[in-house]
């Protein structure tokens, strides 16, 4: 939007013309900021009251790790998308499991790594995984993956003292080690101590004790509901 240069005295005219101009250009920046996938997202979701914002508090911390760099793509995908957000179901499951784990570990918390995540960071993934031995653990976005649906999360404990559990692997580990399908191979093999496993099995026992779903390729992914129902009943969010 560039304004046309009003026709005045030549100093009041150029001033006015430059203060014109320059309101323009901030509007042009603004709306240019606000028009960023992520960003139309959040303004999507946030008056949503099918969405819950998870915060940190009792039992839960939050720390989004695809607004950061720490992660697989070593980049900050999300921007101004720094909230976590599950649907209503997915919420009241978090919250079940937060209950448990304050009646049965005091002190300990949930550290949430991701929550809902909009298609269009899930398009940036798939083309760096597509190709790749990474491939098999990113869903395909044209599908879209249960994160897509705010009705997955990813998480793991923290303990009194505010130190993760050791599993044996970290966030975003796409290799045989984060499965949770052979952890007794794994112990036997020495890729994963018994300590480690037995970890794995308080994280996965309190979630599924609250409705949760595991997959087998990641021990910190965990569906609200079965992935056939959620895109039965849910929209993806893009």
């Amino acid at each position: 939007m560039t304004p046309r240069r009003p026709q005045l005295g030549s100093g009041l005219g150029a001033r006015l013309w430059r203060a014109l101009a320059t309101a323009a250009v901030a509007l042009t920046l603004t709306a240019a900021a606000a028009s960023t996938p992520a960003e139309r997202s959040l303004q999507t979701i946030a008056p949503d009251p099918d969405f819950v914002e998870i915060k940190d508090g009792p039992g839960v911390a939050v720390s989004l790790r695809y607004a950061t760099t720490d992660n697989f793509v070593h980049a900050d995908v999300y921007g101004a998308f720094t909230h976590a957000y599950l649907r209503r179901a997915g919420a009241a499951e978090l919250a079940k499991a937060v209950a448990l784990l304050q009646r049965e570990h005091p002190g300990w918390k949930l550290l949430i790594w991701d929550a809902l995540r909009p298609r269009s960071v899930q398009r940036i993934f798939w083309a760096r995984v597509v190709g790749t031995p990474q491939q098999p653990y990113v869903a395909n976005p044209a599908g879209g993956s249960i994160h897509n649906f705010g009705m997955a999360v990813d998480l793991t404990l923290l303990d009194a003292d505010g130190h993760q559990l050791d599993m044996g692997t970290g966030f975003d580990n796409f290799t045989d080690a984060a499965r949770t399908d052979h952890e007794n191979a794994l112990v036997t093999s020495g890729r994963l101590s018994p300590a480690e496993a037995a970890n794995r099995l308080v994280l996965r026992r309190l979630m599924t004790r609250a409705g949760f779903h595991t997959i087998p390729e990641e021990w910190w992914h965990f569906d609200a509901l079965p992935p056939a129902e959620v895109k039965a009943h849910y929209r993806i969010v893009e």
